[in-house]
């Protein structure tokens, strides 16, 4: 079928409606099978079908009430209709349809009536509509100049003049006269088609032909002088109806011309662009012709250029008389962002146009207006059950759908004549709007209604704001004087990875079952609901996804420890036993605890204000730096202890009391990961647990466990942490190395008594021997000043003497010569000669003495002794070497508990004799039963082991061998 009115003759309407029932069937199946890999909890065995009858009474409903309050009627006006799909379109399908389109620009000139080389110009990218030009449009406040050239006179406005010109070629001209727009009213003038169109030729009312005034006409671009063809623009009918005019369309639906213009008697209207500028140009009234590249409306549907032709036979519900009521409730719904709802919609809201709803299809709702063919009485019908009544003869199968409404008639209760229905299905726009009511069945029981309506919440894109939203809201004002929804999320749209809109002609396009299968439906989703804010456009990427992917995976391994030592020790969660023990528990527990309540202050914040984006990355970041590196690093070895240890058993519950919550809040986000770490982890160790995660409780805030001021402490933790490792770095020793002092210079009172409080903690978090707080006066003897020659200054002002000047400032004391230039000039004794130096004459640099490194943090200055000792280059051996050995037992594969028969052999003596200073902690850290440490002239027999491996560490070869016992 190439267009629709092959559909009759080629398969006839009913089989077309069963091809449409089967198209909507094979997507509402993608529809769902998408729609629950992505994790959407809905109800989809009742899932709402717009093509129901059920649901197609309730549009039935609402547009007989709307019938009976004086909103729907027929209007005659301009409207966008599609020439492929013959149908018109509402103002907010137009609105999603711009695409840049390049069409003919044109300068003509029409020649005044009656007055000799007198002509007004104007302008149009729709060269066909001058056909149809009935007025020419002037601004009244505007100023317009008679412009003199070689032998015409052309009229235009002056903030133009220059402009159209320069276009037109034009060097040498002279303005001889100057009015005001007003003073052209009335003017007369020859239609440059008069005598092709015999139209024109019949009308001259007064204003046929003529100059108008109206203030749509802008000096943005143009002449000023607005061609104005009332059957091809809204603007333009409007002011042929003040003016009194009547409207030329010789245009069909399809875009075509008919009779009335013989000449282009059956061509499209975009064909005959490029043939009207020639007619003028060969009647020489074309000035100038070039193309322009502008946004023009196309069918949402089809992507065809939309035509504006004036008729009357739509169908509209009407803005008049419940434009206020839309706007005050507009005003009441929670919006966000909240300029969606304040400028977008509402500013779409206060000037939309009345509602055309009638198309010309065979697929939709069908309008349920049925016009008598003798009186043309109009009823509206508002459900099946009246259209039986009122039938004359209603048939046994029945739906509500074309052609079998069609085939309903009705006697007419005024002159008892056949009545037939108008042959429109509705609006789609309008199918949806009825969700509110139709997806619950309000008409057939309407409890659910009652305690759903007004809805908590709705979520679309931006460019619903003249769609769904739009259509929502009209419906829900008019059938029950409320917005049908409390609070809106408007969308931005997804782009692809450069920020392109996704097209299939681009090849650019990513398809959700793809993203998927590449990524994960729950990486997607957390990827979505995190990357920005949700009104804000995102730029999609796999690649993006797979960081986000790394980030459960933390998550995700943090449950993997819990499991591996709660499950050794048999534990079972209890919350009454932890809360009850909180107050003797470890700093540590105390803050874990503390940062669950403030996390979840921070996410409930967020998702009332519907800030997704913050509230998924504030549960990210206390996962992944609170819980994974802060907490974790200081208690593995606590559960090491025996089973029955009170500080372990503490440890678990807040582990086990921190991960449940974090995990019922990252349901929202990642529901599929929730849910299993549900089943495996949460019932595993809590018999207080729901069947799902899904019918648990959401976690709320305990204030009486909100700790700041604990909280505050272990910000000092964290920094202290970062700036060590920092210093570490300078001087090249491991992380895993212990050092032997590290110090503190706090900035305040406060980080000083809370790093104090933190000291045993620090102890080990930081791997030193020794910890201690220092003021700058103790910190000041690590430190040695050192004075540089600044020879910029120095060499024009000493010349020769330079080099004798800087060998004085290298002897001399750094820290005096300093407190003397800080007041300003001193003298420097220069081999017996004093000379001034002036504080831009030397710089003052702080070198640390000894083995010291530095590194500053916002809580004050961290100080590492980097001295190595025996005993340090010892531990830090072996605690390469016990890593070395856990990575074998990760590649092995063993249980936690496996115990091990080791040996291992050193390249170097001196190895040999530090791993045995520690041989007790890597024997307990590797889980080591025996254990043979064996120097370079040693052997083993190495083909006993099950895994053997080589290893270098720094300028050292080491071989482990290992088999599980």
């Amino acid at each position: 079928i190439a267009e629709k009115g092959e559909i009759e003759s080629a398969m006839g309407l009913d089989q077309f409606v069963q091809k449409c029932k089967d198209l909507v069937d094979y997507y509402l199946e993608g529809w769902v099978e998408d729609s629950k890999r992505l994790g959407l909890w809905l109800d989809y065995e009742k899932a709402y079908k717009t093509r129901r009858d059920d649901y197609i009474e309730h549009v039935w409903h609402f547009l007989k009430l709307a019938s009976e309050e004086g909103l729907l009627g027929r209007g005659y006006r301009v409207n966008p209709i599609c020439p492929r799909c013959v149908t018109a379109l509402s103002g907010h399908e137009v609105s999603q349809g711009y695409e840049t389109k390049t069409d003919p620009s044109i300068y003509v000139k029409f020649k005044r009536e009656r007055i000799e080389n007198e002509y007004l110009v104007i302008w149009t990218t729709t060269p066909f509509t001058i056909i149809s030009n009935e007025m020419v449009s002037v601004h009244p406040d505007y100023n317009y100049v008679k412009v003199e050239l070689d032998d015409e006179y052309w009229w235009l406005v002056e903030d133009l003049m220059e402009t159209i010109l320069d276009k037109a070629g034009v060097e040498d001209y002279e303005v001889v006269e100057k009015i005001g727009g007003n003073e052209m009213l009335g003017w007369k003038y020859e239609h440059p088609f008069r005598d092709e169109v015999e139209w024109h030729q019949e009308h001259d009312e007064e204003y046929m032909h003529a100059v108008v005034t109206g203030r749509h006409v802008t000096v943005d671009e143009g002449t000023g002088l607005v061609h104005t063809a009332p059957g091809f623009g809204p603007d333009d009918f409007d002011i042929g109806q003040e003016f009194g005019v009547p409207v030329f369309c010789p245009v069909t639906k399809q875009g075509r011309f008919t009779e009335e213009v013989p000449m282009f008697e059956g061509k499209y209207v975009f064909d005959t662009n490029e043939i009207v500028p020639k007619q003028l140009d060969e009647k020489g009234l074309l000035l100038h012709e070039e193309t322009v590249d502008h946004e023009y409306p196309h069918c949402w549907r089809c992507d065809t250029p939309l035509i504006y032709v004036a008729d009357s036979t739509q169908w509209f519900l009407k803005m008049k008389g419940v434009r206020e009521k839309l706007v005050e409730k507009n005003q009441e719904i929670d919006w966000t962002p909240e300029w969606a709802g304040s400028g977008r919609f509402g500013d779409w809201v206060a000037n939309a146009d009345d509602w055309c709803i009638s198309r010309s299809r065979v697929w939709g709702s069908p309008l349920p207006v049925w016009v008598c063919d003798d009186c043309q009485h109009e009823t509206v019908i508002g459900s099946r059950r009246e259209l039986k009544e009122k039938s004359v003869e209603f048939p046994d199968e029945f739906e509500l759908h074309r052609p079998w409404v069609d085939k309903v008639v009705l006697e007419c209760p005024e002159c008892e004549g056949v009545m037939h229905r108008e042959s429109f299905v509705t609006d789609c726009w309008l199918d949806s709007g009825m969700a509110h009511t139709a997806s619950v069945d309000y008409l057939g029981e309407d409890s659910l209604f009652r305690e759903l309506f007004p809805y908590d919440f709705i979520t679309e894109a931006v460019d619903q704001s003249r769609g769904w939203f739009y259509s929502l809201l009209y419906t829900g004002v008019v059938m029950h004087g409320e917005a049908p929804f409390k609070a809106c999320v408007s969308q931005g749209h997804v782009l692809d990875e450069h920020g392109g809109k996704m097209s299939k002609s681009k090849g650019n396009v990513v398809w959700a079952e793809d993203a998927f299968d590449e990524v994960g439906a729950d990486p997607f989703r957390l990827f979505m609901l995190s990357r920005s804010a949700p009104w804000t456009r995102l730029n999609y990427s796999n690649k993006e996804v797979n960081h986000i992917t790394k980030r459960l995976d933390i998550f995700w391994n943090v449950f993997l420890f819990a499991e591996t030592y709660m499950e050794l020790d048999e534990f079972v969660f209890d919350k009454d036993r932890m809360f009850s023990g909180l107050s003797d528990a470890k700093l540590e527990e105390k803050w874990l605890v503390s940062r669950v309540q403030s996390v979840l202050k921070e996410f409930h914040g967020y998702m009332d204000e519907y800030l997704y984006h913050h509230a998924s990355r504030v549960l990210l970041d206390f996962i992944t730096e609170d819980l994974s590196r802060v907490y974790l690093p200081l208690v593995k070895r606590r559960v090491w202890l025996e089973s029955d240890n009170p500080e372990k058993l503490m440890t678990y519950d807040v582990l086990f009391y921190t991960l449940q919550t974090a995990l019922r809040c990252m349901n929202i986000f990642t529901p599929y990961f929730a849910e299993k770490l549900h089943q495996d982890f949460l019932m595993r160790f809590s018999d207080d647990q729901p069947e799902t995660i899904n019918m648990a409780d959401m976690p709320n805030v305990n204030e009486s466990h909100l700790d700041e001021e604990l909280e505050a402490t272990f910000d000092v933790l964290e920094e202290l942490r970062s700036a060590a490792s920092h210093a570490r770095n300078k001087s090249g020793i491991k992380l895993r190395h212990p050092v032997m002092k590290i110090m503190f210079v706090p900035a305040s009172d406060d980080a000083a008594e809370r790093a104090k409080n933190l000291h045993d903690i620090l102890l080990e978090d930081l791997n030193t021997r020794e910890f201690e707080v220092i003021n700058p006066e103790q910190a000041s003897q690590f430190i040695e000043l050192e004075a540089n020659p600044n020879y910029e200054s120095l060499g024009p002002k000493f010349k020769g003497d330079t080099d004798a000047v800087v060998s004085a400032l290298e002897n001399a004391d750094a820290q005096s010569l300093k407190e003397k230039l800080d007041d300003g000039s001193t003298m420097l004794d220069v081999n017996g000669k004093k000379v001034k130096l002036e504080p831009d004459d030397v710089s003052f640099s702080e070198q640390l003495i000894g083995e010291l490194s530095r590194s500053d943090s916002r809580f004050g200055t961290v100080y590492v002794d980097n001295t190595r000792t025996q005993d340090l280059e010892a531990e830090g051996l072996v605690r390469d070497v016990t890593r070395r050995v856990q990575v074998m037992r990760k590649e092995m594969d063993l249980d936690v508990e496996k115990m091990l028969n080791l040996a291992l052999k050193f390249s170097d003596e001196e190895s040999v004799k530090f791993t045995k200073m520690f041989s007790d902690y890597l024997a307990t850290e590797t889980r080591a039963e025996s254990m043979e440490i064996l120097g370079p002239d040693d052997t083993a027999d190495w083909k006993s082991f099950e895994y053997v491996k080589d290893w270098e560490i720094d300028d050292l070869t080491l071989k482990v061998g290992m088999t599980a016992k």
